[in-house]
């Protein structure tokens, strides 16, 4: 913990003016949690964490996947647990954000009942991944399994394709070293690869590569 009585500090970024502030009073209502701010970007959280760091991240999704999953990837660079707060029940947002490696993703309509029991538990056992969704969109990401990569890693397969390392990807990308070889591990678990060859020859044959230009 990252606080000296050893209650979980927290961190809410959400863009939504209202839902911040709901979210705010919500987490301040508990009394073994710390809550240390309510910002409304992925800067403004950095800049908190640069100075009090946090065990727990509450993001709101934002309405472009895309620019959820790069600052997703900005925050989980610093090493913090991220809840996902969702305020759609899509499937493939679900499954964007958990490869993205979150650690939880909630409904945001749910997030009242449980929120505070889901940080408590991302810090007591850091190997847990909470989901609250509809059991349809649960089938529908167990269906899609290894059928599809997320935009992030299209982008990445796209560059390996253009012959990249590692360290040119995530310069490329803006992107840690660690993120690039997270995303690579999602990808040869999905295409169910054994090297890089293979995983650019399988994403090649599914139409699942980037052109080099819009990488």
């Amino acid at each position: 913990m990252s606080v000296g009585n050893n209650h979980p500090s927290v961190l809410v970024v959400e863009d939504n003016v209202l839902l911040r502030t709901g979210l705010q009073a919500l987490l301040s209502a508990e009394p073994d949690l710390v809550l240390r701010a309510a910002v409304g970007g992925v800067d403004e959280a950095l800049a908190v964490m640069a100075g009090h760091p946090v065990d727990v991240v509450v993001y709101g999704a934002g309405e472009s996947v895309a620019d959820t999953e790069r600052g997703l990837e900005r925050l989980l660079d610093r090493g913090t647990r991220v809840v996902v707060l969702s305020r759609r029940d899509h499937p493939g947002e679900m499954e964007t954000y958990l490869s993205s490696g979150v650690h939880a993703y909630l409904a945001e309509d749910a997030a009242g009942e449980c929120l505070g029991s889901v940080i408590r538990g991302l810090t007591s056992d850091r190997e847990r991944v909470y989901i609250m969704a509809s059991r349809s969109g649960l089938d529908w990401m167990a269906g899609q399994r290894g059928n599809r990569l997320s935009g992030r890693e299209r982008e990445v397969m796209g560059l390996v394709a253009n012959g990249l390392s590692n360290s040119a990807i995530a310069g490329r990308l803006c992107i840690s070293p660690g993120t690039v070889k997270r995303h690579l591990r999602n990808v040869f678990v999905k295409l169910n690869a054994v090297s890089r060859i293979d995983a650019v020859n399988k994403a090649r044959a599914a139409s699942m590569l980037v052109p080099a230009g819009r990488a």
